[in-house]
C-alpha cells in the first residue's frame, strides 16, 4: 500500500508548490524588475454586491474590485515571507452608504476564501471612502487598508505554519495588534469581533499542529527519496493533536473546513500507514465524510 501510495496524485496545495517552480517565468521576471518587493499573493479574484445601492451610489465603487486584487496583489506585506503564491477570493456586499458633511461611510461585509481550507466572513465593515481611493500598505492604522491588512496576515499565517511548525505565529499576531488598533480607533465597529476571531485561530494549536504534519508527510512522500519513518512519525502526531483537539475543543469549525478540504488524501495516507485509530476518530469527528473514512478502515 505505501508503494501505491506514492504514486498517488499530489493534492491541491502540493501541485500549487510543485507548479510554482515553473509557471509564467517570464512575466514574472518582469514583475521581480520592476517591484522593489515580493508580494505574498499570486492571484486574487475580488467582486461586489451593491444591490443594495442606488445607481447614484453604485458609481463611487466603479474600480473598487480591480483596487481590492491590486492591492494584495502589488503588496508585500512580509519581507521574511515572499513567493507563497496564495490565491484568494473577496466578496464584499456594500450594504448603505451614509454621507455626513464632506464624508462618506461605507457599510457592508465580505467574505475571503482560498476555495480550499481558510473561509473567513467579516461582518460590521466600516470605513471613509470616496470614489477612485486608493490603498497604501502602512504602519498606522486605517480602516479601510487595515481591514485588508488584517485578512492578509490570517492567510499568510495559516500558510506559513504548513511549512514550520507554528511558522505562522508572527502574523497572527500582527492581525491580533492589527484589530487591537481598530477596537481602540474612530472606526471600531467589527474589530472586537476580527480580535477575538484571531485569538481563537492562534491558540488553536492543535490544528495548526495537525496541519503542519500532514503537510510534512505529503512533502516527504512526495520527495525523490521517500521517508516513510518522517512520514509516520507525522501522521502518528496528526492523530494525537486530532485526539487532543477532540478532547479539549470538541467539535470545530476550522478543523471541520480542513478536513473537507483534505478528507480523502488524509484518508489515504491513514490507510496506507495502517493507522486505523485516527480513522476511526476521523469517523466519529467528521461525520460530513465518515463513509470516505470508513472506506478505508473496512478494507
Amino acid at each position: 500500500m505505501e508503494s501505491n501510495l506514492i504514486k498517488k496524485k499530489n493534492t491541491p496545495k502540493l501541485q500549487v508548490m510543485v507548479h510554482r517552480k515553473n509557471r509564467y517565468y517570464g512575466g514574472l521576471l518582469l514583475v521581480l524588475l520592476t517591484c522593489l518587493s515580493f508580494a505574498q499573493f499570486f492571484q486574487v479574484n475580488a467582486s461586489l454586491d451593491l444591490r443594495r445601492l442606488s445607481e447614484g451610489e453604485k458609481q463611487l465603487f466603479d474600480t473598487f474590485a480591480e483596487d481590492m486584487e491590486n492591492y494584495f496583489l502589488n503588496t508585500s506585506f512580509a519581507s521574511e515571507a515572499s513567493d507563497l503564491d496564495l490565491v484568494v477570493e473577496i466578496k464584499l456586499v456594500i450594504e448603505s452608504v451614509n454621507q455626513g458633511g464632506s464624508q462618506t461611510t461605507v457599510n457592508g461585509q465580505a467574505i475571503f476564501t482560498n476555495q480550499l481550507d481558510q473561509y473567513f466572513y467579516a461582518k460590521g465593515i466600516q470605513f471613509p471612502y470616496s470614489k477612485g481611493r486608493k490603498m497604501y500598505f502602512t504602519p498606522s492604522f486605517d480602516p479601510l487598508a487595515s481591514f485588508f491588512d488584517y485578512y492578509a496576515f490570517l492567510f499568510i499565517g495559516t500558510e506559513l505554519d504548513t511549512y514550520e511548525y507554528m511558522g505562522g505565529t508572527p502574523f497572527y499576531n500582527r492581525s491580533i495588534e492589527l484589530a487591537d488598533q481598530g477596537k481602540d480607533s474612530d472606526w471600531s465597529v467589527g474589530w472586537e469581533d476580527r480580535w477575538k476571531k484571531s485569538r481563537k485561530l492562534k491558540k488553536n494549536e492543535y490544528l495548526r499542529s495537525m496541519r503542519y504534519n500532514y503537510f510534512l508527510a505529503q512533502s516527504a512522500i512526495n520527495a525523490e527519496e521517500v521517508d516513510i519513518k518522517t512520514v509516520k512519525s507525522a501522521m502518528m502526531n496528526f492523530y494525537e493533536e486530532l485526539s487532543t483537539l477532540d478532547e479539549k475543543l470538541g467539535s470545530n469549525k476550522e478543523t471541520l473546513l480542513f478536513l473537507k478540504a483534505y478528507h480523502v488524501e488524509i484518508a489515504e495516507l491513514l490507510a496506507a500507514l495502517k493507522i486505523e485509530g485516527c480513522l476511526e476518530l476521523l469517523a466519529l469527528y467528521d461525520h460530513d465524510h465518515k463513509k470516505v473514512y470508513e472506506s478505508f478502515f473496512k478494507n
